[in-house]
């Protein structure tokens, strides 16, 4: 049984723990080890994790089995002032893959945006990410744009932006 449930403050270091251990199997075949070093340092460290949830208002869910973390999304409520819940994060650690987890993680999402009349979910996903674009797509995601981030030393990333309209 997964139970899904908002992350505290003194959980982000689990939040971190889940990315070092998915970024390599996600990345890996598709960016160079260096960048996905620097961004796992650039993005998860304590400071960055407390600033997204305080100062950006991302709220962080852990995906729990058996009460022990496989996972977590992050979100946002009214992106850029409209109505859609723009989702930042979402990993499952890779032996928690391809058993309709992140499928829940999605339709859980979808509840909470249309709890609060957001009525479209958007995304970005690093264009080269194959796997991950099939899974948004299989969830009825549709590309509607490409969005080009300078992250420092040197590092642009490319993503596709994915929206999906909530009926």
């Amino acid at each position: 049984m997964v139970a899904f449930r908002i992350a505290k403050i003194n959980e982000l270091g689990e939040i971190e723990k889940i990315a070092r251990a998915t970024w390599p199997d996600t990345f890996g075949d598709i960016m160079a080890k260096a960048q996905i070093d620097y961004m796992l340092d650039l993005i998860y460290n304590e400071a960055s994790l407390r600033t997204q949830i305080l100062n950006k208002k991302h709220t962080f869910i852990l995906a729990l089995k058996e009460k022990e973390p496989i996972g977590y999304t992050s979100y946002e409520l009214n992106y850029k002032q409209e109505p859609q819940l723009m989702i930042h994060k979402l990993y499952l650690l890779p032996s928690a893959q391809g058993l309709g987890i992140g499928k829940r993680m999605i339709e859980f999402l979808s509840g909470i945006a249309l709890e609060n009349n957001n009525r479209k979910i958007r995304l970005h996903v690093y264009f080269d990410n194959a796997a991950a674009i099939g899974f948004y797509e299989k969830h009825g995601f549709i590309k509607v744009g490409i969005e080009k981030t300078d992250i420092g030393k040197g590092y642009i990333i490319l993503d596709d932006v994915m929206e999906k309209t909530l009926r």
